[in-house]
């Protein structure tokens, strides 16, 4: 409906591309990441970033698909962690990773939102995802105390995110997926 063709099933068909493809966006989303550690935004909730890599994520998802980019998300929370952040932290990035990759795959599937509609649903999903995670490992009433500010934080957020990636999906053609 919005904006989507049907041709993503073609896209990266031989197998050393696609590893080149994956490696790549990988790298970048964890670059990204870097980023957002050694500069972080001035508030007091924790959890609360812009998303770059992110954006990498959602970036895959339009051009290559949903599997393409739960494995890219996987990669760069489990690299994350090892690279930036303690095994504890796993658990947090690793439940909104993946709430937002499914609610994100979903709302690209259905084709009912553009990019900043999918971006900004992923952000929300996101922290949803992080704060069911801190309600069931440490407290619901500490989840409920962040959920107001975590919901503007990934709405916000996921609107930057989603500007900033409809400008790269505009610059960079389709044709460069294809064989």
């Amino acid at each position: 409906m919005i904006r989507r063709n049907a041709t993503k099933r073609n896209t990266l068909s031989s197998p050393g591309r696609r590893a080149a493809w994956y490696g790549l966006l990988t790298a970048l989303a964890l670059c990204a990441g870097y980023l957002e550690v050694l500069v972080p935004l001035p508030v007091s909730v924790p959890g609360i970033k812009l998303g770059l890599g992110n954006a990498v994520v959602l970036f895959a998802l339009e051009r290559m698909g949903a599997r393409p980019a739960l494995f890219i998300m996987l990669a760069k929370v489990f690299c994350s962690m090892l690279l930036f952040s303690t095994p504890q932290m796993l658990a947090f990035s690793l439940g909104g990773g993946l709430l937002s990759w499914a609610i994100m795959a979903a709302a690209v599937r259905l084709d009912l939102f553009s990019e900043v509609g999918v971006s900004v649903l992923g952000g929300v999903a996101h922290n949803a995802g992080q704060l069911l995670v801190v309600a069931a490992l440490l407290s619901p009433q500490v989840a409920l105390v962040n959920a107001p500010v975590l919901a503007i934080a990934g709405v916000a957020c996921g609107l930057a995110i989603g500007l900033i990636l409809r400008g790269v999906l505009a610059a960079l053609p389709k044709a460069g997926f294809r064989e």
